[in-house]
Formats: C-alpha cells, structure tokens, sequence
C-alpha cells in the first residue's frame, strides 16, 4: 500500500500579537495560558496520540526573535502552513493576502501544493467572522479551509491542528479543482487504475460482488445488501450514466468519489488510493514499484509461482472471445494501467503469435519470463501498475487472481520474483530448477541471425522478410527438455567485427550458438575468433550452426574447417540449419540449445556425433557415456 506522510510538520505564522504562541500553549496545557514567552519552541506530538496515527512537529514564528531567512526556513520545512490573524483586527486579515500567502508562493513556487490554513484566532464570542476571509479562499486554491477559533476559552484549539494533520495526510488539492468543481487528471487517472483493478470479469462494470470485495479491501469490511442498494441509489441520483445493468460504470465510480470529495470525506477517497498504492502526490511510490531485490553474482531472476499465476490469470481476464490469443484490443486494454501502455512491435516480434500477429498465450508468457530475466525493474513496474500488490498478504503464496481479491493486508511486486540459484552450485549440484535460459547468438553479418532466431517463435521467411528493418535483439519461446518446460530466450550479439568487445552479461549466457554461412568463405572465421577470445577453455557450452546450407559449400578461410575445428574443440559437430526448418519452432536444434543450458556440466558429451542422443538418453546415461567416452579416448 503506499504510505501516508511518515511526519506533519505544521508551521504557525501570522502578525505578531495574533496569538500564535497562545493557541500552541493552549493546546499543551489544555487551558488557556496568561503568559507565554515572544515563541514557542519546537513541539513533538508522538504519533499514538494524534488523531491521524503521524507524528508531528509544531513550530511558532515571531519577529521579535527570528529574521526573514529563519522565516523561509519555516516556510520551506513545513508540510502544512497555519495563516494565524486577529479576527477582531482587520489589517490581520488584510496581511494574509497581501504578505502572508504571497510569501509562500514565493518560497514554494507559484503552483505549489503545500496545504494553507487560515486560522481566526481571538474568536471569543459566538459571532462568526469567516466571511470577511471567505473572498481570500476563493481565490487563492492553496487555502484548504478556514477555522475560527480562540485560545483563550479554547473553542476549536484541538480542530485547528486536526485539520492541519488532515491537510497532510488527507490533501484535497492533489485530488480536487475546485475552481472547476471536477476531479484533477491524476486522481481520476488513478481511480481508472482502481476500477479496472477491480473489475474482476473485465465488463466495465462493479456488480454487487465486486463492489463489496471492493468494500473490504480497502475498509475491511463487507456491505450489507441494503448499503450496496443505498450505494448505487446516490450514484443513479446524481449520475444518469452511473449505473449500468445494476451495477456501477466507471462514471458512477469516479462520480461516488467526486461527492465524497465534495461532502468533505476526502479521506475515504485517499484510504482506497493508499491501498492502491498511491502516496501524497497520487503518484505510485519508489518502494510499491521498485522493492529492493538482491540478485548475487552467478543468480538470476524469474517468475515465482504467485507471479506465473497471476499474468497467467490477467490473460484469461482479458481474453474476450477466449481464443487464446490477445488481439491488439484486448493488449492494450490489458496495459492500460501501465503508463507504457501495450507492448510495442518490437516486443511482439521477440515472442510467438498467430497469422494476424495477435500474441498467443505462449507468446504472452514467454515475454514476461523474458523481461524477467533481462530487465527485472520493468516486470516489477507492470506488475505493480497491474495490481499484484493489492490485495494478497506478503509471502502467502495462497492463490492468487487477477482483479484483488480481498485481504486485509497488501503484498510486494518482489514475491512475484524468484531469485535462482548461484549458477556455480547448479554445476556442482549438476541440476537446477531454473525455468529461463539465455542462448547468445554470434555470427558475421549476413549469416542468417535474423531468419534463424525469427524460426524460434515460429516465422517464416516471409513474415520475416514483412518486418522489414524492424528488429530486436531477442526472440523467446518455451522449449521441452526431458518433459520439463523450460523457456530459450535468443540474444544476438551487436558485434560487426570479432575485435568488438563483449560484454560481461554476454558472456554470462548458459550457451552460446555460433552462426556460419557455408557458402561465405569469411563467416566460419568470425565465429572461430570470438570462440577462441571469450568461450575456449571455459564451462559454457557452444553449439555451431552451419546456415544456408541450400547454396554451394565452400571452404573456410581458417586454419581448419568447422568440422575439425569442433573436433579438435571437442565441441559438437556443427548442425546443418536448412531452410526448410525455418519457422519450425521445435526445431531440435532450438532442444539441442536448451538441452545444453539445462546440463552445462555435461558438455563434453555433446561431443559425441550423435547429437539425437541427447533427446533420448537420461541424465544418468548421460553420466555414464561420458564415462564410457572418457574410457574409450584414453585408449
């Protein structure tokens, strides 16, 4: 949930003999004070004793022993500003709009939105004088309200600083134009946010489940059958479209919101925005988007279960007409709370869709456990805007929906995250339980990357000469080793020559495929130098993949050809990538790549010239003929 103010800080100015140091007095001592000293030292109020559950900190300004520049200082620390005049003195009232809040403008800026209290003191009688500032609040929008109140029989005291504390905590600006009498763009932005959130079925509507799982969400407790009734009766009375097939539309929602605002219970509006996330600016804090998560050397990140469960559920959610695609539609309105909006072309060029280009719900996973593995902050964001965070109780691990299901407490965006093992331990261990793993792909140019990495998420050579220029780095889709399902993410190497440097999150792929063109007598050379620079003599294994295989073979510029090359490496033999297996996605080189990451301390026997085998053998076949093949070479 995001938090409220973790301090108010409440700053009393005004003319001297306003009575500021008195109100302060009075609301310590609980009585009215005859003698108070020219300025009341700084004042710490616990936050088990405020009405609002915050500590906060009083300070009182006087001339008579503070300067213009400690003025600023109180200004410019202050979260809420009490205006203090004489009621009975007119140049008091006068000096709020011709020096008081010009000054904090000056010092806060122009549009600032620190909350001004005008404050009435010397109210001793029962006349009300409010009207002699009610030309002053219209005008200036920073005034939230205005008290009358009197410190010496102690009428509104306690109220002065409640509604100082509710201005902090609870600020009507960030979610009202009161000029314009309508929701600000960001509270109503936000409140879409919420609604679709909980929209559970995704019709555009809260029926009387939704609005009551709605309820105790963010209040904790349920609607009775007559309160949901009194509910939709206030919205239908004052919003024609508010009430759709007996259940509330986003107008109804967002106008329910604008009559508490209205009605003064600003506070009920921001208890559901907290819950959301949302803190003082209405904007999703630093710590509900981004929680620290540590990911050591040699460990990387994926979905947790709660995390597969809950994009797996927001598909099914937003998949309309349940053809197990998403169409562009259906995408964008799955995105719609994420301030990036739907995944751009690019994106949908690395994962697998159908003829239309609509993503199917492979593609769909396989981005998220992509964009997990290479740009963990970004998953955290999405899942934060989509609503993981909300309403399921930290490490659960209960199940989980898409659209809030009800819980008393809120969860972080990092129980969706699983960090792996130490890749260092998996080869010791000689297993692992990752589910993601990272195949580097190196050739020269022209070798075939594009066509040969297009063929993982099932395209053609048409659909990829029709992408045109458009590319991406990366292509995954799911791969089954040993009935297992694991997910191969392609990463091509940005290199033109093999003296360009790579990288350290290059070079720490689980495998990496070397592309060649056998009928260019230079490509093998390209693939041979970056082998021998940063992949000769380590743990990783290597594959290479003769491509273009249709076209006259020649022989390669280097000291020897691929074959010896890789015998010579004990590497695997290279594998002939026709181009009748492009757009074959179950390629079984794309399984030979997997398989190869799964059981990195198994690469000497990739070696062996069947590479079929690896298809078929168990891991402790496996074992065993790397045994058997160890015996046979020291023969």
């Amino acid at each position: 949930t995001g938090d409220a103010p973790a301090e108010v800080r409440i700053a009393l100015i005004g003319e001297d003999g306003v009575g500021k140091s008195s109100l302060v007095m009075s609301l310590l001592e609980d009585e009215f004070v005859d003698r108070v000293p020219p300025r009341v030292d700084k004042v710490l109020i616990p936050a088990d004793v405020t009405p609002e559950n915050v500590t906060t900190s009083i300070t009182d300004y006087s001339s008579k022993v503070q300067d213009e520049s400690s003025l600023r200082h109180e200004i410019k620390s202050a979260s809420v500003l009490c205006v203090v005049y004489d009621v009975n003195r007119e140049e008091t009232i006068d000096k709020v709009s011709t020096r008081w809040l010009p000054l904090i403008r000056e010092v806060h800026g122009e549009d600032h939105e620190h909350p001004v209290i005008l404050v009435g003191n010397k109210s001793d009688g029962a006349t009300n004088h409010t009207d002699k500032v009610l030309p002053i609040m219209e005008r200036w929008p920073e005034v939230e309200t205005c008290v009358e109140c009197s410190a010496k029989t102690m009428k509104n005291v306690s109220e002065i600083f409640y509604y100082a504390q509710k201005a902090v905590v609870c600020p009507t600006r960030p979610l009202y134009n009161a000029d314009e009498k309508r929701l600000t763009e960001k509270c109503k932005k936000a409140l879409i946010r919420v609604f679709k959130i909980c929209d559970r079925d995704n019709d555009g509507y809260l029926n009387d489940q939704e609005l009551n799982e709605f309820q105790k969400l963010c209040f904790g407790l349920p609607l009775t059958s007559a309160a949901i009734e009194d509910v939709k009766r206030v919205v239908s009375d004052g919003a024609p479209d508010g009430i759709v097939h007996d259940s509330i539309s986003l107008t109804g929602f967002l106008y329910l919101h604008l009559l508490f605002i209205e009605r003064g219970r600003h506070e009920t509006t921001w208890t559901v925005l907290r819950k959301f996330g949302y803190n003082e600016n209405v904007k999703l804090g630093e710590e509900y988007l981004y929680p620290r998560i540590t990911v050591p050397i040699g460990c990387s990140t994926e979905l947790s279960p709660e995390g597969i469960q809950f994009v797996s559920a927001l598909f099914e959610k937003f998949d309309e007409d349940r053809d197990g695609c998403l169409s562009p539609s259906e995408l964008a309105n799955l995105f719609s709370v994420c301030p990036a909006g739907s995944l751009s072309k690019e994106i949908l060029a690395a994962v697998e869709t159908n003829e239309r280009g609509w993503v199917t719900y492979v593609g769909y996973m396989a981005y998220w456990h992509m964009t997990t593995l290479v740009n963990v902050t970004q998953t955290l964001d999405q899942l934060a805007y989509l609503g993981f965070s909300v309403g399921r109780g930290p490490s659960s691990g209960g199940a989980r929906i898409a659209g809030a299901s009800p819980s008393r407490r809120s969860a972080s965006t990092k129980d969706a995250i699983r960090v792996t093992r130490e890749r260092k331990i998996d080869l010791t261990e000689r297993g692992t339980d990752r589910k993601v793993f990272q195949c580097l792909v190196v050739g020269a140019k022209d070798a075939g990357k594009t066509v040969f990495m297009q063929s993982l998420a099932g395209r053609g050579m048409a659909e990829v000469a029709a992408m045109g220029r458009r590319h991406t780095p990366y292509v995954v889709n799911r791969i089954t080793v040993k009935d297992d399902i694991k997910y191969l993410l392609l990463r091509e190497v940005d290199v033109l020559s093999p003296q360009d440097v790579l990288s350290s999150a290059e070079t720490a792929a689980d495998v990496v495929c070397f592309l060649y063109d056998v009928s260019n007598p230079e490509s093998f050379a390209f693939c041979a130098t970056v082998f021998l620079k940063y992949f000769y003599r380590t743990k990783t294994p290597c594959l290479m993949v003769a491509t273009k295989v249709e076209r006259e073979e020649v022989e390669q510029r280097w000291e020897t050809q691929p074959i010896e090359f890789c015998g010579h490496h004990e590497l695997p033999k290279p594998v002939r990538f026709a181009r009748s297996m492009v757009g074959d996605s179950s390629n079984a080189v794309f399984t030979q790549l997997a398989t190869m990451a799964v059981y990195p301390h198994l690469r000497k026997v990739y070696y062996l010239s069947d590479s079929s085998l690896l298809s078929k053998i168990s891991v402790g076949a496996a074992i065993a003929a790397l045994a058997g093949f160890l015996v046979f070479k020291n023969l």
